[in-house]
């Protein structure tokens, strides 16, 4: 037993002198840094460590090294080991953080240096220095109890903002001032007690590496400064934050963090006192001012908000939850919104009041898989005549109103309206109108409803009466536009197709006399039209070609002309086909109209009509049996001037004289062909 006691203690001590031998003993100490040299060393290849000085005893430590040549770390001061109490001095200055990315498997940049003293023992120690980082000055007191942090004292006074983003390794797309103050009693988890400050001053936008960074397009100054109180309490943060900026305010009156859940709940308010300025940040321009408040809940990824609004000078409010970024629904709810204030937002002239209302009601917000309904109802619609005369070159003098009802389902892509309008001009409406969000593609079928032709006098300057319904339909994307139409219009049909800028119509049956009546002009000629139109909106030139069908003229001042001086009644004769044959250049027609009946021929070789100016400027050439007769039409088409040209009237008059009276007797004097060729030779001089 003796022997084995013996053996046992014989074997202790020499433990403890080869552990006293490599700790604590110069060889030791050498073996020791050399082994912290190699485990560094070998586990990366992009940083080198080389320990100048590793003095270990019983009662000091010294350690000296060097990282990659530029950077120091040294500690030193008394140890006690066994005792497990400390009183040392360090100094740790790095050049060049980014040389440690394999070391801490972080990217970091720039320099960083910290010194101090660390005073105590397991139970209760101190850790006093300073620090220097993004060319800003900190100051830390920090008790540890059983080495971890208790009471921390920090101060971090004027840290750049763009030094501090180079130091994580982010673009230098702000600057300014970073001041932060912890006074922090206790820092364990569930037993938080304390207060921190921070604030930003100076700050700024560095437009050209933020529109680089984030492909923006900034171009105004945007500046900025910030101020937030949080309070430490058990596992909360609770913390109060205005930041304001040149483009907007957002304030936060009580903003709680859950630890450790990560956890978010505040309150916030947002103003932007001018949109205009947000132009070249959203890439549209807008006017006008927005404020909103509300409450948000963030949480492992999913943010619920629900807020009201000003906007448009209404009472709205809005529900909105959004997971992974992406919304997953929408509510709002906007009462009594201004027209005007709506069409000045979107920076369109004032050219209407009235106001909306809308109800959304969006189950799911994902563009591929949308759900929900959104209700629409204008009220009290009027448009500003003055705004609209001036943006289009309108004439309007007459008050126009309107209201309306959409109401749109959202179902996976698409969103699906139905729409009724009603205006004292014309009611629209909108049976099925799908635009696929995916695809930005829009087709819908319409209805126009015009009651009252003579209420569009304002928007067409052409007096008209009596009334009209247009259906059709619309196909349109972002690179084509279709529309087709038709109407039964005054006892036939119009059909149309505007495909872009290319307009084509045809006319079918329509009554000339049913449209010249509806137009109030001249009630000329009666027939059945067959007439094609093509037209061309963005040169404005086109051509108009058809038929009249077994039409005749009516009793009017132009058939009575011909009465009078023909002995004729063009009323009774029919033309089979009536040829028209026009030129569009924007709104003056260029027309050929040739006409043949029995015992006429009417040919129109000049003619000029002026839509724009509701002016006519015509020659009409008539063949009434043997007689020629030569009219100018001129003027208003209302109500134009017909002129007789006289001079051929009357030669053909003295001629028919001239063959009666001296035909006879010359014939028995000189005979056929003398007789002829004498009253050739007579005629001649008229």
């Amino acid at each position: 037993m003796n022997k084995i006691f013996l053996g046992l203690t014989l074997f202790i001590l020499f433990v403890l002198g080869s552990v006293y031998g490599i700790l604590f003993t110069k060889p030791g100490n050498n073996i020791v840094a050399s082994y912290i040299e190699d485990t560094v060393n070998e586990q990366q290849k992009d940083v080198k460590l080389k320990v100048n000085d590793f003095t270990l005893t019983f009662n000091t430590i010294n350690f000296d090294a060097v990282i990659s040549d530029n950077s120091i770390i040294n500690i030193s001061g008394d140890l006690q080991l066994l005792a497990k109490k400390a009183d040392l001095k360090y100094d740790i200055n790095i050049k060049d953080l980014s040389k440690l990315q394999a070391l801490i498997k972080q990217k970091l940049n720039g320099s960083f240096s910290t010194s101090g003293t660390f005073k105590g023992d397991a139970s209760l120690a101190v850790v006093d220095g300073i620090a220097s980082i993004a060319k800003g000055e900190a100051k830390y007191n920090v008790n540890l109890e059983n080495f971890e942090p208790s009471n921390i004292d920090f101060t971090m006074n004027n840290v750049k903002i763009d030094e501090l983003l180079y130091t994580v390794d982010q673009a230098k797309f702000a600057k300014g001032d970073l001041s932060i103050v912890a006074k922090i009693k206790n820092a364990k988890i569930g037993q938080l007690d304390g207060t921190i400050t921070s604030s930003v001053k100076n700050g700024k936008v560095i437009n050209e590496i933020a529109n680089k960074q984030f492909n923006q397009n900034i171009n105004v100054p945007i500046t900025f400064k910030s101020n937030t109180n949080a309070v430490l309490s058990k596992n909360l943060i609770t913390s109060k934050t205005d930041f304001i900026s040149s483009l907007a305010t957002l304030n936060t009156v009580k903003s709680i963090v859950e630890l450790p859940s990560g956890k978010i709940t505040s309150d916030y308010l947002l103003k932007v006192p001018n949109l205009s300025k947000l132009e070249s940040i959203i890439a549209t321009k807008l006017n006008g001012s927005l404020s909103t408040s509300g409450d948000v809940v963030i949480n492992k990824g999913i943010i619920k908000a629900d807020g009201k609004t000003d906007i448009f000078d209404s009472l709205s409010k809005y529900s909105i939850k959004l997971a992974n970024g992406k919304a997953e629904y929408i509510k709002a709810n906007i009462s009594d919104a201004k027209i005007e204030k709506l069409l000045y937002l979107i920076n369109q002239p004032k050219m209407a009041t009235g106001k909306i209302n809308i109800d959304a009601n969006i189950k799911s917000a994902d563009v591929t898989n949308l759900d929900g309904l959104i209700t629409t109802t204008i009220t009290n619609g009027k448009v500003i005549n003055s705004v609209v005369n001036k943006e289009f070159k309108q004439k309007l003098k007459k008050t126009i109103t309107f209201k309306g009802d959409i109401n749109t389902t959202l179902a996976k892509t698409q969103a699906i309206s139905k729409a009724n309008i009603l205006s004292s001009l014309a009611n629209i409406d909108v049976n099925k109108a799908v635009f696929d969000i995916k695809t930005a593609t829009l087709n819908s079928d319409y209805l126009v409803k015009v009651s009252d032709l003579s209420k569009l006098y304002d928007i067409t300057q052409t007096k008209m009466r009596g009334k009209m319904d247009l259906n059709g339909d619309i196909k349109s994307s972002a690179n084509s536009l279709l529309v087709r139409g038709n109407s039964k219009l005054l006892g036939g049909a119009l059909d149309f197709i505007l495909k872009d800028d290319n307009f084509n119509a045809n006319v079918n049956g329509v009554q000339v006399k049913q449209l010249t009546h509806m137009m109030y002009y001249p009630e000329v000629f009666d027939s059945t039209s067959k007439l094609k139109l093509d037209y061309n909106l963005l040169s404005k030139k086109g051509k108009l070609t058809g038929n009249l069908i077994q039409g005749h003229f009516l009793q009017n001042d132009f058939s009575s002309l011909i009465n009078q001086f023909a002995k004729f009644n063009l009323t009774r004769e029919i033309y089979d086909t009536v040829d028209i044959n026009s030129d569009i250049n924007n709104l003056v027609l260029k027309t050929i109209v040739k006409m043949k009946s029995k015992n006429t021929q009417i040919d129109v070789t000049k003619s000029i009509l002026d839509l724009e100016k509701t002016f006519v400027d015509a020659n009409v050439k008539a063949q009434i049996r043997k007689l020629n007769l030569d009219f100018d039409i001129k003027g208003n088409t209302k109500s134009p001037k017909i002129k007789l040209n006289t001079k051929d009237l009357f030669k053909n008059k003295i001629n028919d004289k001239i063959n009666k009276k001296l035909g006879d007797k010359l014939k028995d004097k000189l005979g056929d062909e003398g007789a002829k060729d004498l009253l050739n030779n007579f005629k001649s001089l008229f």
